[in-house]
Order: C-alpha cells, then structure tokens, then sequence
C-alpha cells in the first residue's frame, strides 16, 4: 500500500472524484495559535466550485454556534453552516437525546458542553473548578446526586482531582453510561515544545480510577460520520476527509470507506510516514497499513493550487 504526497496530477484526481469534503478543524483549519495561512480561503474556493463541505472535529470547547461564530471572526462569514458543522459537543447531547435520557449529566467538560446539552432539555452538573477540599474520611461519606446516570468527558481546562473522583465514583453504578467525546492526546500549535493536554487527557483521569472504558463518541468511532451521510445523503465513495491525525482522521476514513487526505500542520509530521512511499509500493516498516492515507500534503492551502 502506497502514500502518496499530493501533486497536480492526482489533486485533479481528487477534485473530480469526490463531491464532499470532511475538514477536520484543529491541526488543519487553524491551531492554537490562529488560523492557517490561505486554509479558510482553501474552503471557500471548494464551495465555489459546487463541492459541498462539512467540518468534523473533537474538539469539545465549542459548541456548533461557536464554531460558525469563529470562521465569522475570522473573516469568513458565511462559510460554515450549523448543520455543516459536526462537533463532539453537539453530537454528544444529539446521542443522549436519541437515547431519550432523563436523567442527570455528570460532565467532564467544558460550558460549551452544557451548551449543547441544555439546548436538548438535558439536566448536568460539574461544568467549573472542583477545589481539593476534606480529608478521605469526609469523602467516604461524600453526597452523590442520585439523579446522575451518566458520566460525559471531554475538553475540560478545569479537571481536577475532586472532579475526577466524583466522576469515578458516579460509575461505580452498574447503570451509570459511561461517555467521552474522543481519546485526542494534544491539542496542536504551531512552533513550540509546549504541550497542551488535550480531551484524551482526562478520559484516563477518569477511566484508570473507575475502571470502566468509555463510550467515544468522536473520531475515528463512525458515529459522528454515519449521522452526516443520513442527514446530507453523502456517498462514502465520493467523499474525503481532510485531517491532520492519523488516528482519528485517517482511522475514520477507513472505518467508513472514505478517500483521505492527511496534512502537515497538526499532530503528524511527515518523518512520522514511512520514508519513500510516495515513490514505492513496498510496505512500510514501522506504520501500520490501515493507518496511511491515501494522499498527504504540507497545507491544506495546496489544493487551491490545482483548481
């Protein structure tokens, strides 16, 4: 199996043969530092032409509003719609929705979080600092709300040891569901060697002491996908995903059949593909098959390049 490093030849290719486009956002669109240079314009160009775009992300710190209310603050208005938009913080309370779930949230999270939830009529509790207070002897006798019957985590700025005992006591309940937006190790920024702890971070805070698996509910599990192609009617076979992770973006696309594109400005950098495939068919020795791309390029910039 081969990856290719994206030309002109086989970025005509790729326009022809697809109709949707999957952007991820974090590591592709922008990072923790701003926008990517000519990555938003990249977009509009694709919906110029009669592409139809979707953006799929983990990221759990905004919620669809917000993500439309940031390409507008990026100058963009316009360029993404909120059923365009696909975010872990809204898939999460759609799930629990779909669920019919009446009962109480404990969430891991962030406001945007609680946003969501509270748009689906969707009661929660543990959005803000949990202070590390009292001796193990008052927490042997701590109050637990009765009501909570599901745990959710994701992005949370705040978790803390209290907060992460609370949780994992709430899943001591047999019947307590168990739900995490994604596993994403960092989140990505441009020219440093800080490291920002991303959702992943505090799924294990909460998983190790509890020793319950979560639900994922976000990338690369199809879930988000399958509820995109039933809304929007799209083709797997004429359909890419755009994503800097190979984990979660590429992991998608071959658990949904989806052509792929990979790019450099996040989580993965090119030393992390096999050397010379883009040249060779031979397999490559220390990246498993399953998760290459089908394509890979510096910038998602670079298919402006071909139209």
């Amino acid at each position: 199996m081969a990856c290719h490093r994206l030309t002109k030849s086989s970025g005509k290719a790729l326009l022809n043969g697809v109709d949707n486009f999957l952007f991820g956002c974090n590591g592709v669109l922008w990072d923790a530092r701003g926008v990517i240079p000519e990555s938003l314009e990249t977009v509009a160009t694709l919906k110029n032409l009669g592409k139809r775009v979707f953006f799929i992300t983990n990221d759990s710190t905004r919620s669809r509003q917000g993500f439309v209310e940031k390409f507008q603050h990026h100058g963009f208005p316009g360029i993404a719609q909120l059923d365009e938009i696909m975010c872990t913080a809204h898939f999460a309370a759609k799930y629990l929705h779909d669920l019919k779930f009446k009962d109480k949230v404990f969430l891991v999270g962030c406001p945007a979080m609680g946003t969501e939830l509270d748009a689906v009529g969707i009661r929660h509790i543990g959005i803000g600092p949990y202070p590390y207070e009292g001796s193990i002897k008052e927490w042997l006798i701590m109050n637990l709300d009765p009501e909570v019957k599901c745990v959710l985590v994701g992005y949370d700025s705040e978790v803390s040891y209290m907060k992460s005992m609370h949780a994992s006591t709430y899943l001591q309940q047999p019947d307590c569901l168990f739900l995490a937006t994604s596993e994403d190790t960092h989140v990505p920024v441009s020219d440093t060697q800080v490291c920002i702890p991303d959702a992943g971070t505090m799924v294990q805070a909460v998983s190790l002491p509890s020793e319950r698996v979560p639900t994922i509910l976000g990338k690369p599990q199809h879930h988000m996908f399958d509820l995109l192609r039933e809304t929007h009617n799209l083709d797997p076979a004429r359909t890419v995903i755009v994503g800097d992770n190979l984990d979660t973006d590429i992991g998608l696309a071959k658990a949904c059949g989806l052509k792929s594109l990979l790019v450099l400005t996040g989580v993965t950098a090119e030393s992390e593909l096999p050397q010379g495939m883009q040249d060779t068919q031979a397999e490559p020795k220390n990246t498993s098959p399953s998760n290459l791309p089908d394509l890979y390029t510096p910038r998602v910039a670079d298919l402006a390049s071909f139209v």
